[in-house]
């Protein structure tokens, strides 16, 4: 009968198209399930995973990376001390310059590497006073005359450069994502100074407080009393201590390759660079004050009036400072170039075209 027939092929055609939607539903899971354990994100979202790069997208970042590069830090750095005579600012400059190697495992990330950094310090002194009692003048020609001699120091400036070898250990993670993220990194900072010089500058003045005279006498070379004479004196590094630093970074990476589908099309691209500008902070977690035994104030009784013969240290390498602690502190900014190395998965979605 027609309508028997009809019927009949019909359901043969619901029948057979079931069965292709089945199967090709069978091969979409498929899909998705072998994309979302490889690559860490569902089929579903592709359209909108376009800042998607070795596992690296706006909610995701799974597997595990290497990395390597380099980065460049500079800012202000200063010596914190808790010494009476010395002062925390102005402080000075640092530069850093780092080959980084970093391990990354699901935003994890580990980081180490070699650095120099070069530092240049600057401290200022209070003003010291230094008196010198029962002086006898005898310039005069006439019957000596007993006075106090006082030495002002004034206007102190000591400068202190070394050039560190460092090690950085840091561990961190990412704090949210697209193709820019941010991060952080926490850890330790190992340095140790190896080469370096110090400077010292100051303004002298000596003037006399005599017992039979009303006043202070100032500005008599007759009698030796002078004032607002400069002072230089240059030295060597500063024996500075193992560095142990506590380090802090925050900032923005921002990824330079492009989308996934470039990633997967061309295979030149499987180099992952990255650019991150971030602001950081270095503070020493030990005392790195010298041991060493340098006068402060070097005045030779047998030539108390010649300026010239004046002997200083570095106020941090004196015997004043072995009994204080000294540790650095740098504040600055850094920028990092990284590239990220990782085999080429099998690709799920591409055109077997582009293989």
């Amino acid at each position: 009968m027609p309508e028997l027939r009809h019927i009949f092929l019909l359901i043969l055609c619901l029948s057979t198209m079931t069965g292709m939607a089945q199967r090709r539903y069978s091969v979409s899971e498929k899909r998705e399930f072998e994309l979302s354990s490889v690559r860490g994100f569902s089929t579903k979202d592709v359209e909108n995973q376009t800042d998607v790069l070795m596992g690296l997208h706006a909610s995701e970042y799974s597997g595990s990376h290497h990395l390597v590069g380099l980065s460049l830090s500079g800012g202000w750095s200063t010596f914190l001390n808790n010494m009476p005579e010395a002062k925390n600012t102005p402080g000075g400059g640092v530069m850093d310059l780092y080959l980084l190697y970093e391990y990354h495992f699901a935003g994890l990330m580990v980081q180490t590497g070699l650095g120099i950094s070069a530092q240049r310090v600057f401290t200022d002194l209070n003003e010291a006073n230094i008196y010198h009692e029962n002086m006898m003048d005898t310039w005069s020609g006439i019957t000596p005359a007993p006075f106090t001699l006082k030495h002002t120091f004034a206007d102190r400036r000591d400068m202190a450069q070394q050039l560190y070898g460092r090690i950085p250990l840091n561990v961190g993670h990412y704090f949210f994502g697209s193709r820019g993220i941010g991060y952080f990194l926490v850890g330790v900072n190992a340095g140790y100074a190896f080469k370096g010089s110090t400077a010292t500058s100051m303004i002298v003045s000596t003037a006399g407080k005599y017992e039979r005279y009303v006043g202070i006498w100032e500005e008599m070379d007759n009698h030796g009393f002078r004032k607002d004479v400069p002072l230089e004196r240059k030295g060597d590094q500063l024996a500075l201590k193992f560095d142990l630093a506590a380090h802090a970074e925050i900032g923005y990476e921002y990824n330079t390759r492009q989308s996934v589908k470039n990633y997967r099309t061309r295979p030149a691209d499987r180099l992952d660079g990255r650019l991150r500008v971030a602001a950081y902070a270095d503070c020493s977690l030990l005392n790195i004050c010298p041991s060493t035994k340098g006068v402060l104030y070097g005045i030779p009784t047998e030539s108390i009036y010649d300026f010239s013969t004046y002997t200083t240290d570095h106020v941090f390498s004196t015997e004043e400072a072995s009994k204080s602690w000294l540790r650095n502190l740098s504040i600055g900014i850094r920028v990092s170039f990284l590239f990220a190395f990782r085999p080429k998965d099998r690709c799920i979605l591409c055109n077997p075209a582009n293989h």
